[in-house]
């Protein structure tokens, strides 16, 4: 009994670290934007208020995260292999232009790999 419980996590860690070191792609990188808006709310855009302006969080392609990963499909429970490949661009920048009717103004933008 205690060998075929000690043999499961031997290969219970040894199938974790071969997922580790596989070479998929992962879609974790986010940006947390903050930034204050002129002729509108913070909602209009997605963000909500804070008390120095509006924050958000966004893929690399500027829109707001939907779920937990930035992939453009489905990802596994690591964020990895996502169908579709990952949401790219330039985060304050796109964000910018996928709201042109709004005057937004970036005060900061904090990268989460």
């Amino acid at each position: 009994m205690r060998l075929s419980v000690v043999s499961a996590l031997i290969l219970a860690t040894c199938f974790l670290a071969w997922i580790g070191s596989s070479e998929a792609v992962c879609c974790r990188s986010k940006a947390n934007l903050k930034y204050t808006i002129e002729g509108g709310d913070c909602g209009a855009v997605g963000g909500r208020r804070t008390s120095d302006g509006c924050t958000i969080t966004i893929c690399g392609n500027g829109r707001a995260v939907v779920g937990t990963w930035c992939g453009r499909g489905s990802c596994n429970i690591f964020g990895c292999a996502c169908k579709g490949g990952c949401l790219s661009g330039d985060f304050a920048l796109d964000f910018i232009k996928n709201n042109p009717g709004y005057k937004i103004h970036v005060t900061s933008t904090v990268h989460k790999p």
